[in-house]
């Protein structure tokens, strides 16, 4: 018994079905189509944040663009109405958008025309550097104002003029101005080129170039704005200011002339100057812990400076009752240079030369005192000798004290004389009538 094999049977494309497909694939293009902004704002990456209007003013989400000063940066995601009237915008703006707006921008609604149409959101930069916090409130949004509204507030009077104007603009126009229009049109072109080259560069090497000169330009404005009468001043000021440099061209043209070797010796000195910051570079690294140090010197040195003041008071009294005695030094120094130069010269050169030898050389005995030597210095001998002169003068024995007596020097010391100091001055005494102590001598 064979066993038979089916195969299975492919399902055929009929015209039905190649029909439906073709319907399916072209309502998904078509959902695709119209959901692409949708789709694309939803997958390309930015910021989100949102701006309180008191009127939605008929933005279109997913439609209607976000703009900051006329160039586009993003897109209006959502529009949520509430019960006062008002709406909050939901917009999606580039990466980096936010930090350029700053902490306070405002947001306003703008038409692409003047006839109205299609509207987008304007951001304006505001208040200090920096990301703005949350959304935008109303007290910081504008509405447009529509055209048909500033018509209605105009007066009838004013619509009548209107209406002559364009009477007369008609008639401009028959008169030769159509003709001048059309030589406009024609030299155009030519001038297209150059005016793109300066619109290019007006934009900048970035983007944003354009933009921070238009904030610029707000910011001027917005000063000159709330400070009123300055301007006025300052048109004065410049119209002075003109006339004496009218006045004084003589002057200011020598002043011209002379400016390019005034610059040339700015130059020169600019490069010693460099010089000289090169060599202060490499000196203040090794100077920084020196600086750090005094730093911290100068912390230590305020309690020390406030405690002697004080004392630097005082100072002054002390100072006023010195100036006297100073005074007086003067001839007393005078006197002591005298003195100093007298001992200058032989004096010195006996005291440097014999007598500062025998004192720091060892003492040797010479004649009767040959026997007497010491291989210490003189100075050492001798002060040894004043420090036991204590103990020389007290001799006892077992039984006590024997001898008692005082070295020492005194007027009799000195020998050789026919008087002696101390005969001398008991003879003095004695005339002048001043009597002796008793005890005095021993």
């Amino acid at each position: 018994m064979t066993a038979t094999t089916t195969k299975p049977r492919r399902s055929r494309l009929t015209p039905l079905r190649l029909g439906i497909l073709f319907l399916v694939v072209a309502l998904l293009a078509g959902t695709a189509l119209f959901n692409k902004n949708r789709i694309v704002t939803t997958l390309k990456p930015g910021e989100t944040f949102g701006i309180a209007f008191s009127a939605d003013s008929r933005l279109v989400p997913y439609l209607s663009q976000v703009k900051v000063s006329f160039v586009p940066v993003g897109v209006v995601t959502g529009v949520e109405r509430n019960a006062a009237g008002g709406a909050r915008v939901e917009v999606k703006v580039d990466d980096g958008t936010k930090a350029k707006l700053g902490t306070e921008p405002s947001a306003v609604i703008r038409p692409t025309t003047l006839l109205g149409g299609n509207y987008f959101v304007d951001l304006v930069p505001g208040g200090k550097p920096g990301e703005p916090s949350g959304d935008i409130p109303v007290a910081r949004t504008k509405l447009p104002v529509e055209l048909d509204k500033v018509a209605a507030a105009l007066q009838p009077s004013a619509l009548r003029g209107l209406q002559h104007d364009v009477a007369n603009l008609d008639t401009t126009l028959r008169d030769g101005g159509k003709e001048a229009i059309d030589q406009l049109v024609a030299d155009a072109p030519a001038a297209l080129g150059p005016a793109a080259n300066v619109l290019d560069a007006a934009v900048g090497t970035d983007q944003t170039d354009l933009t921070k000169l238009v904030s610029g330009l707000e910011s001027a404005s917005r000063q000159l704005i709330d400070k009123e009468g300055q301007l006025d001043a300052v048109v004065g000021d410049l119209h002075t200011t003109s006339s004496v440099l009218g006045n004084r061209a003589g002057d200011l043209s020598s002043a011209i002339g002379q400016l390019p070797a005034s610059l040339d010796s700015t130059s020169a000195g600019l490069d010693r100057l460099r010089t000289t910051l090169a060599k202060l570079k490499d000196t203040a690294e090794p100077a920084q812990p020196v600086v750090t140090a005094l730093n911290t010197a100068l912390e230590h040195a305020d309690p020390v400076l406030a405690k002697a003041r004080p004392v630097v008071g005082n100072l002054r009294n002390l100072v006023a009752d010195a100036r006297p005695l100073v005074q007086d030094l003067v001839p007393a120094s005078q006197q002591a240079s005298a003195l100093l130069g007298d001992v200058r010269g032989p004096v010195l050169d006996r005291v440097n030369g014999p007598v500062k030898s025998f004192v720091l050389s060892p003492y040797r005995g010479s004649g009767p005192y040959a026997a007497s030597t010491s291989d210490k210095p003189m100075f050492q001998d001798l002060a040894y000798m004043f420090a036991t002169l204590t103990r020389a003068s007290s001799m006892s024995d077992r039984n006590g004290p024997a001898v008692s007596f005082q070295p020492g020097i005194g007027a009799g010391t000195v020998g050789g004389l026919p008087l002696s100091l101390e005969q001398m001055f008991t003879g003095l005494s004695g005339q002048l009538g001043i009597p002796l102590q008793k005890g005095g001598a021993r």
